[in-house]
């Protein structure tokens, strides 16, 4: 069974970093993995949910709720798509499926935290973990596979994404600079600047994480709600 830890919806709305090869750019499209495209509409729809997920796992846990820039956002939206799509690339070409009945349980057990999320946004943050599960058990399956039944879960996973890194430097992926940067083949949030920041704010506005201050000064349609 997957334990929550890599699959719990705070977990997932936090993001990762990716293992990506290939750089450039590809228009009307936030990314293309090989020969699969990630839209902007879908980085938007997942960001949206990635911003209620915050807010509802910081209520989960009595914490004030986070101040989140939607900039952020979408690029961990975009963060968590790529990602997924290059585990479920790499268990295809190896012939690696993930249990159904384990991914079931993985989504079963953030359902009263997806029940805390705005209606219209449930399906989407919904589908968003299945597959991000379905990922993370295609990456233990090819760990475990590797190393031997008997390694923990963190083991198998990290060999498991040690695998997928063979065969992500195979493969073309590209994505669109707005939305980071790539630095040895690795994915990195914080999109490219179009012009040297000058003032405080636009120096504070130009960090890949910007304090809650710079954040709470943005205007409502720029911050996570």
């Amino acid at each position: 069974m997957l334990a929550g830890r890599t699959v719990k919806l705070a977990a997932l709305a936090a993001g990762a970093t990716m293992l990506l090869a290939g750089c450039g750019t590809h228009p009307g499209a936030a990314a293309v993995v090989e020969s699969q495209t990630i839209s902007h509409d879908q980085v938007d729809d997942v960001a949206l949910a990635v911003c209620s997920a915050n807010l509802a796992a910081a209520q989960m846990s009595n914490q004030p709720p986070p101040t989140i820039a939607t900039r952020e956002s979408r690029e961990v939206a975009l963060g968590i798509l790529i990602d997924t799509e290059l585990s479920h690339q790499y268990g295809e070409r190896e012939g690696i499926e993930p249990n159904p009945r384990e991914v079931s349980e993985a989504v079963a057990q953030n359902e009263a935290g997806l029940g805390m999320l705005p209606p219209d946004r449930r399906e989407v943050f919904r589908t968003t973990l299945r597959d991000y599960a379905a990922g993370q058990l295609i990456l233990i399956e090819a760990g475990r596979a590797d190393i031997g039944d008997e390694a923990t879960e963190e083991e198998a996973i990290n060999r498991g994404v040690e695998l997928r890194q063979e065969y992500v430097d195979t493969i073309d992926v590209e994505v669109d600079p707005r939305y980071g940067r790539f630095e040895e083949g690795r994915f990195q949030r914080g999109g490219a600047a179009l012009s040297v920041p000058a003032s405080d704010d636009a120096v504070a506005g130009d960090q890949d994480r910007p304090g809650d201050a710079f954040v709470g000064r943005l205007p409502a349609s720029q911050q996570c709600s």
